[in-house]
């Protein structure tokens, strides 16, 4: 039985039986509304704080579903295999500080200039790392979806504030594999 059902239930069971509770006299139709009132903001209360379809799942800290997820970090792992870089390019947030080989750090600010980056962002042992993550080793916390070692960073990315819950999942941080 989910919350609303239980309140609902509650409802129907309780307020038939206020009278009994309440002060006889011209006092207990003025505290049986009151009480109907308290009532139906508590329903309206737990129905507001019931988790939604959307919180359940794996990545509901970071506010993502999973199947979302999934798929995202599946066709990313594809693109970098493949070294389509075009594509790549179109599932980053921008702009974005990325971490070179080199141990430099760049602030990439649209697709052209991570494209022209793009080969000293995935050298081979960066390459290797996505190549061995699975889906079962990302991990979640309010801010966002990442590998296991936080190399990357996954988001929703929402395009209009008023529209909360329309999002783009994009990756938000590139930080490279942890050198020594």
């Amino acid at each position: 039985m989910d919350i609303g059902a239980l309140a609902s239930s509650l409802t129907t069971a309780l307020v038939p039986r206020l009278p009994y509770f309440l002060k006889a006299g011209e006092k207990a139709a003025l505290n049986m509304k009151r009480v109907a009132i308290v009532l139906t903001l508590l329903l309206f209360a737990i129905v507001a704080v019931q988790p939604s379809q959307q919180d359940e799942g794996r990545f509901a800290v970071a506010g993502l579903k999973e199947r979302e997820v999934q798929v995202f970090f599946n066709s990313f792992k594809e693109a970098v295999a493949k070294g389509d870089k075009r594509k790549v390019a179109t599932m980053v947030s921008y702009p974005i500080k990325v971490y070179l080989r080199s141990d430099r750090t760049v602030r990439i600010s649209n697709s052209a200039r991570f494209i022209k980056f793009y080969d000293q962002i995935f050298d081979e042992k960066f390459k290797d790392l996505i190549a061995a993550t699975e889906f079962k080793d990302l991990w979640d916390k309010s801010s966002g979806v990442a590998t296991p070692r936080g190399e990357i960073w996954i988001n929703g990315i929402v395009k209009n504030p008023k529209f909360q819950d329309e999002y783009e999942i994009k990756i938000t941080a590139l930080n490279g594999p942890m050198r020594p």
